[in-house]
């Protein structure tokens, strides 16, 4: 008994196991078709779409490092941007959101198609009289119930319903008395005033869908700013790290200087306060390389934590990239700033929700217009009643009922209809306002972004000569030192200027790639692929990779 019972438990648990493994491939299957038909739809086209991991493989790698070895893991940008979309926990939320919304849509989407069901039920009783006596569940028989039903909402506002009910009693101890019906019906109503058409019908799905493509176009431009985030972060990492070398460097050239001048000083050849002064710059570039040995160790923990890495994980960007970018230098911008201009206010995918809401809103003006009218609907059901066995007779054969009606109904209260109909039209004029203050907003991120190129641009490149120039002075500077010519002082002058001149031209020039991205995506020319690597569109409109 025992091992049966555990059998069928077992057998349940497995049944339920598969019910779940079927059930959750048809709601993949129908979110996912939501979200291709919306991107289709909204963007023109339809972008891979999981919200599984893409690349599990790498990030699986990664995780099974050994925390405690030395040597890092050094991950390339398209290697971090990969990891980035495959594991980081905001971009996965973010993909979850838009899957949860897409299954959403499917339940709305049921309302307008045929809608099927069935239930049974049966139930029996037992009876106690007064004089003692009693009626066995056998006695009173088993009444069954068996219901089926198909129902739908067409375009016209039309409510269709064809349903099936057979009804059975069945009597134990008097089974001549057994007797059974059928019955088949079939009803439709028909608004033909308030409530009638596709526009008032077919709103909830309309809306639903509208909803989903401008989700799908958020998600294109979160995608973009995450993409552009997770640059920016790598490349501040790596500035940071050129900042914490630069130090370093300072720091080595201060203590040779210190030695020196010290020398010098014992030499009687300057005066033992510039060897004071040495040494105090030696403190000092020691305490500035302490700092930035924090900074790097925070910007690193910062990076691991945007890819959804442990921040003990001994992974660091690839110092190869910087590299890359200094060699590439400033990539020049091949568009007018008129042009751009008119590609973000006609491009962007927010401001082109925002447009298509306007549009929501004066629909949703125009029902509750149409709400004012009168609820006139007409009716027609017929329904067919025939017992199991087809008997003529006073308990067999078959009736049919047909009826045919008209209602009528009078809103003599219309303070909802009033308040929802005033509503609408503030809410109208709120989404135009919205409008015209989305598209201000993005004409000055255009016009700041233009300028902060201009000036990363500027600054690069006057940084970049002031590099050559400082570090021609300290070279000077050290030949006049040995002569006796020039201070020590002098000196840790010009190196410290030429220390912050090699810090801002590289601040610089990753402030202009990350602010050139974002000027791309603020036009609407900006694309990534699956993996996060991006395509920046030239004024001809073919498209530049630049990873």
């Amino acid at each position: 008994m025992n091992a049966a019972v555990l059998l069928g438990v077992v057998s349940l648990v497995a049944s339920c196991t598969k019910i779940g493994n079927y059930a959750e491939k048809r709601a993949d299957k129908a979110a996912y078709g939501n979200i291709a038909g919306a991107q289709h739809a909204g963007l023109g086209g339809a972008d891979p779409f999981t919200i599984g991991t893409n690349d599990a493989g790498l990030v699986r790698q990664l995780l099974a490092m050994d925390r405690t070895q030395e040597e890092a893991e050094v991950l390339s940008l398209a290697d971090t941007l990969a990891v980035a979309m495959a594991n980081s926990r905001s971009y996965q939320t973010r993909k979850e959101s838009l899957f949860i919304q897409a299954l959403g849509l499917t339940e709305i989407q049921k309302d307008f198609n045929w809608d099927f069901s069935a239930s049974a039920s049966a139930g029996t009783s037992y009876t106690t009289k007064n004089d003692g006596t009693a009626e066995s569940f056998g006695d009173n028989g088993v009444n069954a119930q068996v219901k089926a039903g198909v129902t739908r909402t067409l375009a016209s506002g039309a409510k269709v319903s064809l349903g099936f009910t057979q009804n059975l009693l069945k009597y134990y101890t008097n089974p001549d008395m057994s007797d059974g019906n059928n019955a088949l019906s079939l009803n439709i109503v028909q608004p033909l005033l308030n409530g009638f058409g596709p526009l008032v019908t077919k709103e909830p799905l309309r809306q639903a869908e509208r909803d989903m493509v401008y989700a799908v176009r958020e998600f294109k431009r979160y995608q973009q700013d995450f993409v552009i985030d997770v640059a920016s972060q790598y490349y501040s990492t790596l500035r940071t790290r050129d900042q914490l070398i630069n130090q370093r460097k300072n720091y080595e050239s201060s203590v040779a200087n210190r030695e020196q001048t010290e020398s010098y000083a014992k030499a009687g050849r300057i005066a033992d306060f510039q060897a004071a002064q040495a040494l105090q710059s030696e403190l000092d570039a020691a305490d500035r390389w302490s700092l930035s040995k924090a900074s790097y160790e925070e910007a690193l923990d910062d990076f691991r934590y945007t890819l959804g890495l442990p921040v003990d994980l001994n992974i660091i960007p690839d110092t190869n990239e910087l590299v890359r970018l200094e060699l590439q230098g400033l990539v020049e911008i091949d568009i007018e700033f008129e042009e751009s201009m008119r590609s973000a206010l006609s491009n962007r995918l927010d401001l082109v929700n925002k447009r298509e809401q306007v549009e929501d809103q004066e629909r949703k003006l125009e029902i509750q217009r149409r709400n004012f009218l009168p609820d006139l609907d007409v009716s027609y059901d017929v329904e067919k009643q025939f017992d199991s066995a087809g008997k003529d007779g006073p308990h067999g054969g078959t009736d049919v009922s047909q009826n045919l009606g008209v209602q009528l109904g009078l809103p003599f209260d219309w303070t909802e209809k009033r308040n929802k109909y005033r509503v609408a039209q503030i809410g109208l004029d709120r989404e135009i306002r919205g409008l015209e203050e989305d598209e201000s907003d993005v004409e000055r991120d255009v016009r700041d972004l233009w300028r902060k190129l201009e000036r990363n641009r500027s600054v690069y490149k006057n940084r970049l000569l002031s590099v050559q120039l400082s570090t021609r002075r300290v070279e000077n500077t050290q030949l006049l030192l040995k002569q006796g010519k020039a201070l020590t002082r002098d000196l840790l002058d010009a190196e410290d200027d030429l220390l912050n001149s090699k810090n801002a031209a590289t601040i610089a020039l990753v402030d202009y790639t990350i602010n050139r991205l974002r000027f791309w995506n603020a036009i609407e020319r900006f694309e990534i692929d699956p993996k996060g690597m991006w395509y920046e569109q030239s004024n001809d409109e073919e498209t530049m990779a630049t990873p």
